[in-house]
C-alpha cells in the first residue's frame, strides 16, 4: 500500500538542534512514523524533555549533548549513536541561528559565527555521518535551509549566504553520493513561530509585515514541517535528490 512508503518503522534518525523548536517538532514527527531518534543539542535539560516525548511514541530515543560546529563533538556524537543503535538511516541537519543587521555594520565575528552555526555544522555532520552512509550504501540526509537561502533580504546578508551555502552543499552531495544510494535534500521554511522568534512576532507591526508577504496569510508553525521531513526521510522520496522543498506558505512563488 502507498501508505507504507511513508513508514519509518525501525529506522534510526539523528536530529541536530532537537532540544526545542523546529528540531524537536521534526524529531517527534519522525518518531510518530516509527523511527528511533537520537536527539542532539548543547542543552541537556531540553534534550531530556524531547527524549521523553519521543519515547512516548513507542520508540527508542537518546539525548546527546554536542556542539556540532566542532569536529570532535560530531565524531563522538556518531560514535554514541552507533553504540546505541548500530546505524544511522536518516540525518536531519537542523542546527541554525539568525543574526541580522545592516551589512556595513555587521562585524567579522558575527559573519563567521553565522557561517559556522548554519553552514559549517551541516558540513561537519554530513561529512562524519555521510561516511557511515557511504559505507552502508544508503541513507537520507535532510538539510534545513531557508527561503532566504534563495531570495535576498535586507539586514540578513550573512544568514542568506549561510543558508544559500546549505542549499548548494545539498545539491553537490546529492550528485556526488547518488551512486551510493544516498538522497540529500533540503527543507526551506520562511518565517516560523518558535521560542526564538516568538518575542519578535509579539510586535504586531513586525508580524503584519511578515504575514503580508505570505500568500497563506499566517506564520508557519513547527508542525508544518512534519509532513515534509517524514516524506524526505521515507521510501516515498527514494527517487528525489538534490531538491529544495519550500515550506513557506507560498512566499517563494511570488
Amino acid at each position: 500500500m502507498c501508505i507504507e512508503l511513508f513508514s519509518l518503522r525501525d529506522k534510526v534518525a539523528l536530529v541536530t538542534g532537537a532540544g526545542k523548536g523546529l528540531g524537536k517538532s521534526m524529531a517527534l514527527a519522525l518518531s510518530e512514523s516509527g523511527a528511533h531518534v537520537a536527539v542532539v543539542s548543547r542543552t541537556l535539560s531540553d534534550l531530556e524533555a524531547t527524549t521523553r516525548e519521543v519515547q512516548e511514541n513507542g520508540v527508542k530515543s537518546i539525548p546527546i549533548v554536542a556542539d556540532v560546529t566542532k569536529l570532535g563533538d560530531v565524531a563522538q556524537m556518531l560514535e554514541r549513536v552507533l553504540h546505541e543503535f548500530k546505524t544511522v538511516d536518516i540525518l536531519v541537519n537542523n542546527v541554525g541561528t539568525f543574526m541580522g543587521g545592516p551589512f556595513l555594520e555587521f562585524s567579522e565575528d558575527e559573519w563567521y559565527k553565522q557561517i559556522e552555526v548554519n553552514l559549517t555544522s551541516t558540513y561537519l555532520c554530513s561529512k562524519v555521518v555521510g561516511k557511515h552512509m557511504v559505507e552502508r550504501q544508503k541513507g537520507k540526509i535532510i538539510n534545513m535551509s531557508s527561503a532566504l537561502g534563495v531570495f535576498g533580504a535586507s539586514g540578513s546578508s550573512a544568514y542568506c549566504v549561510s543558508k544559500g551555502g546549505v542549499i548548494q552543499l545539498t545539491k553537490a552531495l546529492a550528485v556526488e553520493w547518488a551512486k551510493y544510494n544516498i538522497q540529500v535534500n533540503s527543507i526551506a521554511p520562511y518565517s516560523m513561530e518558535t521560542e526564538k522568534t516568538r518575542v519578535m512576532l509579539e510586535d504586531e507591526k513586525v508580524k503584519k509585515a511578515i504575514v503580508s508577504k505570505i500568500p497563506l496569510k499566517r506564520i508557519g508553525q513547527p508542525g508544518d514541517l512534519s509532513g515534509a521531513v517524514v516524506f524526505l526521510a521515507s521510501r516515498a522520496s527514494d527517487y528525489i535528490t538534490g531538491q529544495v522543498l519550500f515550506v513557506d506558505g507560498g512566499f517563494s512563488v511570488q
